[in-house]
């Protein structure tokens, strides 16, 4: 007896519905994986690349040992045990053909999808890096929110010094550090599908964040009965920080690229500059000498109240831009114990404060556009404007143009408070003239 039709719809119905159940037959488990953290690039020796991968061990919830420093922390050189994470390096003809080879010595395959950092040497950096980024581009696997790095030295040197010292997890450990960029200024976070982007448009140039190691080398002893020199630059490299003791790694400066290659880096001071012209610094604290008493200092803690306003044009020909800033300030510290926070006073500190971040912003505009010529401010956007299409800006080739455009810049400061002291009062002792600071 034939079945009916309708009777063999319902079944081809609760069949389908059945195939769900079935799962994908493609899937992975999470722990047939292992997640590298960071990728590094250096020049090969007896190939094209050295490729390094630090990646979790999945002990101690897969962040590492708590210590960072201690008798464990440091892990084994032979096998890469770094803090809860294993470093191997692998030389290969590419960056992701090294993935497979590297496969033939870890039991789990290697995934880039949580990967958090990007890290080139300063020596292949100024070669040229395009035909590295572009595969990672295309690749599936990896995330836009990874940062990218330029470090002294070899990047596999910096990823061995990649360790935890605060908390067991290695992941978490990267992220905040990447967020300090928000409390300093002295380093920019840049993302991978920002700094990718960057290389191919026609009105700016890339930038990278510069890493260094500090060995604690440049930490001054004491010889004792000599007065220091009052010094309120910050124009060190990554690396050359005066200081000792918890992790070697260090944020600190812009790498300046033109087209893939790097051509030149900012200063930690010049970040802060470039990051307010952008509109991405937060705040940080600013450290300036006393005009009325040399050798003591007044320090303040400055943020951008407002994005950058910028106006461009053409004249004549030539590129005319005009760029102003406003900023919101607190006052920190004042170790003369002048009153600037009077009334009477406050406007003139306001003009010595802006006077400062003026000049510090046109002298890097300035440096980038005399030393390489490179638009890492993308001012381009707001000239790409006076033109009729984007074919009439390509041509026009504003990238060669940068150097000749005249560019102003105006930063207006706001002093909103001046702390716990609204009124500072002399120290009192049983000598005149004592001072202290604040």
């Amino acid at each position: 007896m034939p079945i009916p039709i309708r009777k063999l719809i319902a079944i081809g119905i609760v069949l389908c519905f059945f195939l769900p159940l079935g799962g994908c037959y493609d899937a992975t488990e999470i722990d047939e994986e292992v997640y590298a953290l960071v990728i590094g690039v250096d020049k090969g020796v007896n190939n094209m690349v050295r490729i390094t991968f630090q990646y979790a061990t999945y002990k101690d919830g897969g962040g590492g040992k708590a210590g960072g420093g201690g008798s464990d922390g440091g892990g084994s050189e032979e096998s890469g045990e770094v803090d809860g994470t294993i470093v191997s390096t692998v030389e290969a003809s590419s960056l992701l053909g090294a993935i497979n080879l590297l496969d033939a010595a870890v039991n789990r395959q290697i995934s880039l999808m949580h990967a958090k950092m990007l890290v080139f040497s300063e020596e292949y950096a100024r070669e040229g890096i395009a035909r590295y980024v572009e595969p990672l581009a295309r690749f599936r696997e990896v995330r836009e929110f990874m940062r990218v790095v330029v470090c002294k030295g070899k990047a596999e040197d910096f990823i061995m010094e990649n360790k935890t010292f605060i908390g067991t997890n290695s992941a978490k450990n990267i992220e905040l550090m990447f967020e300090q960029s928000k409390n300093s200024g002295y380093f920019p976070d840049v993302f991978f599908n920002d700094f990718y982007i960057a290389l191919l448009a026609p009105y700016g140039q890339s930038c990278a964040i510069y890493a260094g190691v500090n060995d604690f080398q440049h930490f001054p002893q004491d010889t004792g009965g000599k007065n220091p020199p009052l010094n309120t630059k910050q124009d060190m490299e990554p690396g050359d920080i005066p200081r000792k003791g918890g992790t070697k790694n260090e944020l600190f400066g812009t790498v300046v690229f033109d087209g893939d290659k790097m051509v030149g880096s900012l200063t930690p001071d010049e970040t802060r500059f470039f990051l307010m012209g952008i509109g991405e610094f937060r705040r940080g604290f600013f450290v300036l000498e006393d005009p009325e008493k040399p050798g003591f200092i007044f320090v303040i803690e400055a943020e951008l109240s407002k994005s950058p306003k910028m106006k461009g044009n053409m004249e004549g020909g030539r590129p005319v831009l005009d760029l102003e800033l406003t900023l919101d300030a607190d006052i920190v510290s004042i170790q003369s114990r002048n009153s600037y926070e009077n009334l009477d006073h406050i406007k003139g500190l306001e003009k010595i404060i802006e006077d400062y971040f003026t000049t510090g912003l046109t002298k890097t505009i300035e440096r980038t556009q005399q030393e390489w010529n490179s638009d890492i401010f993308h001012f381009g956007k707001k000239i790409a404007g006076e033109f009729q299409t984007i074919q009439e800006f390509e041509q026009y080739n504003w990238l060669s143009h940068y150097k000749e455009a005249k560019i102003s810049t105006q930063v207006n400061v706001n002093l909103r408070r001046s702390g716990y002291i609204y009124e500072a009062k002399p120290i009192r002792g049983t000598s005149e003239g004592g001072q202290g600071s604040t």
